[in-house]
């Protein structure tokens, strides 16, 4: 695989997509668009939540009094075997159990519509107003897969988080959770990606610092409006992100905590910020230091969050 495409354009349709999992990093990458693009509306696709459960969730977390409402359209289950979800991400459950509530933020998990409707007819009327529209993929593709021929014609730019099948830079066989839990939606997806104008954002694996996220840059959030509902859900239960807490000796369900989905949010606001690594874009060096660029991405996140005070 060659060169992904050049950064030199900002994406910058008039209209934004979001499509998530729900997942924590999903939700610490979500208002950072809101507050700096017209999201048209998010659809949620079956990964670390189902696509109903995160739809109900996520609608409650953004309903910001005083703001525009976020059309939160509910997409794609997989419908993996719940054995199957245990044997192989046995942590998964954990997750799921916390982002049905936002992050433990809600009481109880809000109830979930019975009968959805069709996903792909409510996204076209969702953005039936916008002549271009930009997409964030932080979640499964099984929705993408679905819906984008749909939309084709106002796709501007894809921006999504991970790697690409085929990536030099991947290791043959490793794959994102994104990819793993529903492959051939990922494969299609894939595919329909690089006929458009597809972007894959990473954040570095084999360094000495590890891209993360960090308890100062969450607690940098303002009080007010979803930055403050976010930073309120956050260091409410912090061993979903904080790297301090993870750990399963600090009481968390053990694994790592990195600036994924949060990076390829970034890219969407600062892609002069990203350089080409492989067949995907990482962070670009502050001073040849990744301690500083490690610094620049957090100051980034705290500031386009407070953003998000007022929707776009």
């Amino acid at each position: 695989m060659g060169q992904p495409v050049a950064n030199d354009v900002t994406p910058r349709a008039d209209c934004t997509v979001i499509d998530t999992d729900f997942d924590i990093d999903d939700m610490m990458a979500i208002p950072i668009v809101i507050g700096n693009r017209h999201v048209a509306a998010i659809i949620t696709s079956e990964g670390y939540t189902r696509a109903e459960a995160g739809a109900a969730a996520l609608s409650r977390l953004i309903a910001e009094p005083g703001q525009r409402a976020i059309p939160v359209i509910a997409g794609a289950n997989s419908d993996r075997d719940p054995a199957d979800i245990a044997k192989t991400w046995p942590w998964l459950q954990y997750f799921r159990n916390a982002m049905n509530r936002a992050n433990n933020f809600l009481a109880v998990a809000p109830p979930i519509a019975a009968n959805k409707p069709d996903f792909v007819e409510a996204l076209v009327a969702a953005t039936s107003s916008c002549k271009t529209v930009d997409f964030v993929m932080i979640g499964s593709y099984s929705s993408f897969a679905k819906y984008s021929p749909a939309l084709s014609t106002k796709i501007a730019h894809v921006v999504s988080m991970g790697k690409p099948i085929g990536d030099p830079a991947q290791r043959p066989g490793n794959f994102s959770f994104n990819c793993e839990y529903d492959m051939p939606a990922c494969e299609l997806a894939t595919r329909q990606i690089k006929s458009y104008k597809g972007i894959w954002v990473d954040v570095p694996r084999n360094k000495p610092v590890r891209y993360e996220p960090s308890l100062a840059m969450v607690e940098g959030l303002k009080d007010a409006g979803l930055p403050g509902t976010l930073k309120a859900a956050l260091l409410g239960k912090r061993d979903t992100w904080d790297p301090v807490k993870v750990a399963k000796e600090a009481g968390g369900p053990g694994g790592l905590s990195l600036l994924w989905d949060q990076s390829a949010s970034l890219y969407l606001l600062h892609p002069e910020a990203f350089v080409p690594v492989g067949g995907h874009f990482e962070p670009r060096l502050v001073g040849d230091s990744d301690e500083a660029t490690l610094a620049s991405m957090r100051r980034m996140w705290t500031d386009d969050t407070n953003r998000a005070v007022t929707y776009k």
